[in-house]
């Protein structure tokens, strides 16, 4: 008995930083207001758990340049809370960098990233190199994902 408790524990306490991450990951959505991202998890579950997979699914770390991909430095992305671009020397952690927190969209837009990924040089990270898929995978990547969680919610 106690071993299925110690086990039920463990799993709550799993899925409470998965949940987390996924705060972490949205909040930026809604400019850092606490208030507005709870009520959006009540009223829009679905939705938010969506959002949640797509900012999830907008980056890999990589320790090459994909083929293909546009270099870019990571000073060109700007922080939209503060309006600062970001140090070279930033230490990417992907359970907490936010796609809705920065400029990438715009970076997309800009450089034309539909079908192709972005890559950032990140040298102050475990790997050099940040990569922003491209627009259209992860639209594909977040749709795969989403119908995966919607199943194992039946």
């Amino acid at each position: 008995m106690k071993r299925i408790v110690v086990v039920v524990a463990m799993l709550m306490a799993v899925a409470g930083l998965k949940a987390q991450d996924c705060d972490a990951l949205v909040l930026p959505y809604f400019g850092g207001n606490v208030e507005r991202l709870d009520n959006y998890k009540t009223v829009a579950p679905d939705k938010y758990m969506y959002r949640c997979l797509f900012a999830q699914t907008a980056f890999y770390e990589s320790d090459t340049i994909p083929a293909g991909a546009e270099l870019l430095e990571i000073s060109e992305v700007v922080e939209w809370s503060t309006g600062k671009t970001l140090s070279r020397d930033i230490v990417i952690d992907l359970n907490t960098f936010s796609y809705y927190a920065y400029n990438f969209a715009q970076i997309q837009v800009r450089h034309d990233s539909v079908t192709e990924e972005t890559c950032f040089a990140t040298p102050g990270s475990r790997h050099p190199y940040l990569v922003l898929r491209s627009s259209n995978e992860m639209a594909s990547l977040t749709n795969q994902k989403f119908q995966e969680y919607r199943e194992s919610q039946q």
